[in-house]
């Protein structure tokens, strides 16, 4: 298994539980996989530690998921993107009724 990318989404330290969370993004083999992930640590940790535990934890859970956790994001068929872009937004707005 390759992961080819991760991001991290809005990376915040949650003080009650003394820990910093994200929702981590996996892109593996086209297709792209989000994971809650945790990783303990004081508030002035260093951010490649936090980085990388967040990182270790979102691989762990993709190697190892159940179909539970997995959150998969498909992209929308390009048919539809192509029909959404020709019609004006008002057009979609209004439904194409007489204004």
């Amino acid at each position: 298994m390759k992961i080819e990318k991760i991001q991290f989404d809005n990376v915040r330290y949650n003080p009650e539980i003394g820990a910093f969370e994200t929702l981590v993004k996996i892109h593996d083999h086209g297709q792209t996989y989000s994971y809650p992930a945790q990783v303990a640590a004081p508030l002035h940790a260093e951010y490649g530690i936090i980085a990388r535990g967040l990182a270790q934890a979102a691989s762990k859970a993709h190697k190892g998921a159940s179909g539970k956790t997995r959150l998969h994001h498909a992209e929308p068929p390009r048919a539809a993107m192509a029909d959404a872009s020709h019609k004006s937004l008002l057009s979609r707005l209004l439904g194409n009724a007489a204004a």
